[in-house]
């Protein structure tokens, strides 16, 4: 036992092993060091932001209703004052592929710059949680020497601080569930979920996602789970802008200065990396582009008296020959596709009809004849895809099956309000004297939208023996 808690406090980072698994397989918990700098105090800024967003935006309210709401029950999505209904589920098809291809150009331009600046594991895990494990625990030294040592200090501060871990995430969960529940809804069942026992049991597994992510996880989700890292390396080219260590600058590293290259071997990059990676072995899998190597490599410079931008934001090129070329072919291809995506999507969005109507033939027989007479029946669905309550007026189209003689038509109710997002089906009955019948013939009924006079036909065919 001794002998591999020895190993491990002599592990370095390398390329050929995960720091944060131990070589048996076990957990190495990371002590992630403070760091303070330039770019620290952007991120903080950028994540305040990012946490004011994410936990309001169902709470904001676009046209009447919440600027983002997925409603799975009911069928539709609100995002950004426009209503979806699960006809339109298609156009997300856009969304997400121009999404998808945005963060393409992002990474091959910029690197991982998501994953440290914006992706919502990061910006809670450092945002919010590691700053309160710092708060409780002390600095990176302080929790080393309490782990160690163990006993009641150490005790009381981890029951406090998971304490309050598992409130957050309770609250996290509820926040993150208010994209699918609307925000009055959810304020009538929290803090015990009163007879919705559903919407407790969900509230419960996501507050057990969170608290075991934040808390033990970390980053192990970029690592293992999240496929994006492993995507990297597919978008990143020789002109990316990365995060990296000039070495030609700083080799040969010595603890002294002067005495070689700029680096001093202080290892404070590697006590500051929230993955555990050793940022002077190259661009990895595991960098998420946080920027807190840069920081505690400027704050040592700063004190040895060495200029800044040992590690810095730089181009594999501009490392290798100062010299950087940031737009090339790719990115004006991504960029391209990205256009035509959004060119069809708001072209598709603004087209869409503030109503559907289809016309199915009802089950059973297709026709019955009755005293000398074809009786065709249909069920007419009618959904109102707008925002508002709507009054439609349904009625046979003129071109319903002219030349023929005795047509007639039953429409029980040819006039019918919905609610909005709702639906009805309504059964229409068509007649034929069996002498005037010569061929199945199609023909159309009319829906028409009162308010808005948008008129729809829906064909149906008629037939007989």
């Amino acid at each position: 036992m001794a002998d591999n808690e020895a190993a491990r406090n002599d592990r370095k980072p390398d390329l050929n092993t995960v720091y944060t698994i131990n070589p048996d397989g076990s957990r190495n918990m990371l002590e992630v060091a403070d760091v303070k700098g330039r770019w620290t105090t952007r991120k903080y800024v950028i994540y305040a932001l990012l946490i004011l967003v994410y936990v309001a935006a169902p709470w904001i309210t676009v046209g009447n209703h919440p600027m983002i709401l997925i409603d799975i029950p009911g069928r539709a999505a609100y995002l950004m004052g426009a209503t979806f209904t699960n006809q339109d589920f298609h156009l997300f098809f856009f969304v997400l592929i121009g999404m998808g291809i945005a963060l393409f150009v992002v990474t091959s331009l910029f690197g991982r710059v998501w994953c440290g600046f914006a992706c919502p594991q990061t910006v809670f895990m450092e945002g919010v949680f590691r700053p309160i494990e710092r708060i409780i625990e002390g600095r990176r030294i302080e929790r080393i020497r309490r782990k160690k040592k163990g006993g009641f200090d150490r005790t009381w501060r981890m029951i406090l601080k998971h304490a309050i871990f598992i409130f957050l995430s309770w609250n996290f969960a509820i926040a993150f569930m208010c994209y699918f529940i609307p925000t009055r809804e959810m304020l009538n069942l929290v803090p015990f979920f009163e007879g919705n026992f559903t919407a407790l049991m969900w509230s419960l597994f996501w507050t057990g996602i969170l608290y075991f992510d934040y808390s033990w996880f970390r980053e192990q989700t970029c690592l293992i789970i999240c496929p994006y890292g492993r995507l990297q390396s597919t978008l990143v080219d020789y002109d990316t802008v990365i995060i990296g260590y000039d070495e030609k600058r700083g080799e040969p590293r010595h603890k002294g200065i002067d005495k070689g290259g700029d680096c001093i071997d202080c290892r404070r990059c590697v006590d500051v990396c929230p993955t555990g990676i050793d940022i002077r072995n190259g661009l990895q899998l595991e960098c998420i582009g946080c920027t807190n190597c840069i920081d505690a490599c400027d704050d040592i410079m700063d004190k040895i008296g060495k200029p800044r931008g040992l590690v810095r934001f730089d181009s594999s090129r501009g490392f290798e020959t100062g010299q950087s070329k940031l737009f090339r072919p790719r990115f004006f291809i991504y960029s391209l596709v990205i256009l035509v995506l959004g060119a069809l999507f708001v072209m598709r969005a603004t087209d869409r009809e503030s109503f559907q109507v289809t016309a199915l033939r009802s089950r059973g027989m297709p026709y019955t004849i009755e005293d000398g007479v074809i009786r065709n029946l249909y069920t007419l669905h009618l959904q109102n895809k707008s925002d508002g309550s709507r009054v439609y007026l349904i009625a046979p189209a003129e071109d319903a099956l002219a030349g023929y003689e005795g047509v007639e038509y039953i429409i029980p109710q040819d006039r019918v309000e919905i609610e909005s997002l709702g639906d009805r089906q309504l059964t229409l009955f068509t007649m034929m004297p069996k002498s005037s019948y010569t061929l199945p013939e199609d023909f159309h009924f009319a829906v028409t939208d009162s308010i808005s006079g948008t008129v729809q036909n829906v064909k149906v065919r008629f037939l007989g023996p």
